[in-house]
This record gives C-alpha cells, structure tokens and sequence, in this order.
C-alpha cells in the first residue's frame, strides 16, 4: 500500500513529511500510466535513483509506462568509483538529460569481501566444495541470518560509501530534484540511504525512525508475497520482513559511536560539510528549514 492514496507505488512517501524534497518507495516498475504521470507532472520528478544490483529488475524487454518517460541509465561500480575520483556524476548531470532513471546498485564487492572475511578457515573449506547455488544459501544460514538485519545495515554503511557520495552528489544539483529514491521494496537500502539524508539536513532522530518504521504499513498488502520470496526462497529470517525503530536505531547508534556522527560519516565517504551543506539547500524545501526538529 501507498502511503500516498494518489500513487499506487508500494510503500511510497515523502521525506520529512513534507520538508524535503525527496520521495522514496519500493520499485515503481509496475506503476501505471496514471501514476507515472503523476510522479512527473505534479509531483515533478526529475530524477529517479534505483538502487538495486543489475539483474534484480525487470526484463529491459519489458517495456513499461515508467519506462515511456524516464529515460534508464545505467551506471557501474566501476563507473561510479571514476566519478568519485573526479568528484562529478559525469553524464548524470548533463543538462541534457532530464527525466532520467539513474540504475545505480548499493551493494559493493567490498561487501561481499567483507562477509567472506568473517568465515574461519572450516567454513571457507566446507564452502569450497559447494555449486553455485549451494553457496548463497551457506551465506544466507552462516553469515546473513547468523549476523542479523541492523548487522546488515551496518556492513552496507562501511562498504558501500561510493554509492551512498554518488547518491548524495546527484541530490546536490538542481535540475536534479525533486528525487524519487528506490530499492526492491523500498525498506533497507532506501531506508539506510533515507535515514542518512533526513539526518542530515536536520530532522530529529525519533522523526527519522518514525520515517523508517512506516515501512510495516506501507508494506502491509505485500508482506504474504515478500514472505514467499524473502524467507521461502531465499532463506532469510522474518527478521528481515521487519522495519522496527530499533533497528535504525542500531545502525545510526553505531555510525554515531564509529564516526562521531552522520555528518562525520558523510565527510568521512567524501561528501564533506560544504557538500552536505549544498545538499541539504537544494531538498529543503524553504518554508520548512526552520521546522525540523
């Protein structure tokens, strides 16, 4: 369900309840003409900003009304880790390209990197002798599950820092926003990447886990079908159906104690205070700076 009854997006909504000028939700791909339109033409999206990994969406064969009217661009980590040397988004700012969908990912191969890290040498070699398939269910029993959802939150947040720059460079310009933000459901890379926006241009904490946990509402009528997926196929625990303050809580508790605070994680990524400061002046909408906390 919509959080917003005149877009029938799951899970979509408005950052800051109105503040800012960014939009999040889960993947608009089976929106229909009436509600592309409506992202375009009233709510005036320029930018959408999907961050699932190449191969997690539709069919490019599968032509779309979202994709009649934003034009798909895809970027690779490669691409992006080029971008943030040079400190520009490259093709993605050009003035020339408006309505664009920008498929950006999230998860980085530090991240795997990371996990592989963390399994003893037993494990690597049960590991070793496993098929394809037989190794994202040893991870999704040993690693993931094991480990937990703020867990996961917290190793998306030390290893995806070059997707989390891009994303915050491309809601610096302009011609760029308003912004829609999304992932598969909307929930845990959109909700990570959300929390750390609406920190940053000064929403209070209890707002900002208000803003997270909307999630169990927002996807009320798709849970039976995220259950089949995410605990049926692909092994994962309820836990990871959940979107519990808490849980927010426990990331941005220990980006706090890690880092010194979000700001400071900002900085320490690349995105410095007087680009968080651009940021923050190009969503905000301005008769709410002064009504945040």
């Amino acid at each position: 369900m919509s959080l917003c009854p005149l877009i029938k997006i799951p899970n979509f909504r408005q950052l800051g309840s109105g503040s800012v000028k960014i939009y999040r939700s889960s993947s608009p791909d089976d929106a229909s003409q009436q509600s592309v339109k409506y992202l375009q033409d009233e709510l005036g999206i320029q930018m959408i900003i999907d961050l699932r990994q190449p191969g997690e969406g539709s069919s490019p064969a599968e032509k779309k009304p979202i994709d009649a009217t934003y034009k798909n661009v895809t970027v690779t980590e490669e691409d992006i880790e080029g971008m943030k040397t040079i400190a520009t988004t490259g093709v993605m700012l050009s003035k020339d390209m408006p309505y664009v969908r920008c498929g950006l990912g999230f998860i980085s191969r530090k991240h795997n990197q990371l996990l592989t890290a963390t399994l003893t040498e037993a494990q690597k070699q049960e590991m070793s002798q496993l098929k394809q398939p037989e190794i994202a269910k040893y991870f999704m029993d040993h690693l993931i599950n094991p480990r937990g959802l703020a867990q996961l939150y917290i190793d998306f947040c030390d290893t995806s820092g070059t997707f989390l720059f891009t994303i915050f460079k491309l809601l610096s310009e302009p011609k760029n926003v308003p912004a829609l933000i999304h992932c598969t459901v909307g929930k845990d890379r959109t909700g990570i990447t959300s929390a750390l926006i609406q920190t940053c241009v000064g929403l209070s904490r209890d707002k900002v886990l208000e803003d997270y946990a909307a999630s169990t509402e927002g996807l009320k009528e798709m849970y039976d079908e995220l259950y089949k997926d995410y605990v049926g196929k692909q092994g994962m625990t309820e836990e990871f159906l959940s979107s519990t303050k808490e849980t927010m809580a426990t990331l941005l508790e220990y980006i706090d104690k890690k880092y010194g605070s979000v700001q400071e994680y900002m900085t320490n990524i690349g995105f410095g205070p007087e680009d968080q400061e651009k940021m923050k002046k190009n969503i905000l909408i301005d008769t709410c700076q002064q009504q945040l906390a």
